[in-house]
């Protein structure tokens, strides 16, 4: 069956053809024949009782590998069999207007991901739920903390590791992650405690440096994985702050970890996410706007959009049965 799929992402001409996962999904989606729309976030509005889109239409693509896009349609969602909210960070007060709104519309599109999930669930919490669940063990998890100054620096007391990482509760990719000496973030958490309000603190892991992996979860399968590795004399591996992909094969111990984070996701009904690995232990598990896709696809050849739209057009024609 031809689909009516709708893309919430960033403005078009804001992408970069050659790494965006967004892009890899829309060229897979007209590659089917399915008519595929594009808006921003600011284009999605609630009308007189109705999920209104001001969306544009797919025409083609540019040379370049940008879409071009027809004029502005207002256009019910519930008229849409998919939606795809591909918002990149902030997740800030407008990304949860825009999944609050679309939720209304859940029962009669099928989302990736659902926005009340996106809601739901945080990214750097994410882990600990799977193991609330029982599907991740303790060891699976890096030691984490949030909450106040003096009560980090107690657990940090307890830490065994030279290093610590701080990053904010609602960062994103890679950015404003700092290393710290254990000493220096013992004396600054109850001298300045302000300071770490809000703030993720976490053993600094050496494996980063080797086997940060980025695995590719579709429909409760893993379905791809990469190595990123940091720039020289970085810490940092994502590949939006400079890190590079290789192809590496998982370990036992690696592949035991990935299945049962696919099955948690399974169970929560997370249609696609993309789960950070640092050695066996999940770090965070992005469900917003996963990416790697074209990296992968650069180090194996596998195009992987293919299984994201498989699993709709299966999910889709289950939900009509």
């Amino acid at each position: 069956m031809k689909l009516r799929i709708f893309f919430v992402a960033d403005p078009i001409d804001n992408l970069r053809p050659e790494s965006d996962s967004s892009l890899a999904l829309l060229r897979e989606a007209v590659k089917r024949g399915h008519r595929a729309y594009w808006l921003t976030e600011s284009e999605v509005e609630y009308v007189n009782g109705r999920v209104m889109l001001r969306a544009r239409p797919f025409l083609s693509f540019r040379p370049e590998g940008i879409p071009n896009l027809g004029e502005i349609e207002v256009l019910p969602a519930e008229n849409f069999h998919v939606g795809f909210i591909r918002k990149d960070p902030p997740f800030n007060e407008d990304y949860v207007r825009l999944c609050w709104i679309l939720a209304l519309v859940e029962k009669k599109v099928f989302f990736v991901n659902k926005p009340s999930l996106l809601v739901r669930y945080h990214e750097k919490l994410l882990p600990l739920e799977g193991f609330a669940e029982g599907f991740l063990k303790k060891g699976d998890l890096i030691p984490t903390h949030l909450g106040s100054g003096p009560s980090a620096a107690a657990f940090v007391q307890n830490l065994k590791t030279p290093l610590i990482i701080s990053k904010p509760f609602l960062g994103h990719g890679g950015r404003n992650i700092s290393q710290v000496k254990r000493q220096d973030f013992i004396d600054n958490g109850l001298k300045q405690p302000e300071k770490w309000e809000g703030v993720v603190v976490q053993p600094f892991l050496e494996e980063v440096l080797q086997e940060d992996r980025r695995l590719l979860i579709i429909d409760g399968k893993l379905k791809g994985q990469f190595v990123r590795v940091p720039p020289k004399g970085g810490f940092i591996a994502n590949l939006a702050q400079g890190g590079s992909a290789e192809n590496r094969p998982l370990s036992r111990a690696q592949l035991s970890v990935a299945d049962r984070v696919a099955r948690f996701l399974k169970k929560t009904g997370i249609l696609f996410a993309g789960v950070d690995l640092i050695g066996s232990k999940v770090s965070e598990i992005n469900v917003t706007s996963p990416t790697g896709f074209l990296s992968f696809e650069k180090l194996t050849g596998k195009n992987l959009a293919t299984d994201v739209l498989d699993a709709i057009e299966r999910n889709v024609l289950r939900r009509k049965q």
